[in-house]
């Protein structure tokens, strides 16, 4: 994450999985928590805090057991 950014690391995370989301790089399934965090660098904690946020948005839903998908129907 980078510092400079006046933004928590969850909220530069929530950002670039909504850029991903986006510009479809994200599909259907996301990657696993623990994935995310390790590819970031960041705790499973953050990257969920993240990827909460965006289902509360409704950007993204969640199933439990199985993980977060894109919603099909998003703002």
């Amino acid at each position: 994450m980078n510092p400079d950014v006046p933004l928590y690391a969850w909220e530069q995370i929530r950002e670039l999985i909504r850029g991903r989301v986006d510009d479809g790089t994200y599909q259907g399934k996301l990657p696993a928590e623990v994935d995310l965090a390790a590819e970031l660098g960041v705790a499973r904690g953050t990257v969920r805090h993240a990827l909460t946020d965006l289902v509360a948005a409704g950007v993204l839903v969640s199933v439990r057991g199985l993980g977060y998908f894109v919603a099909r129907n998003r703002p």
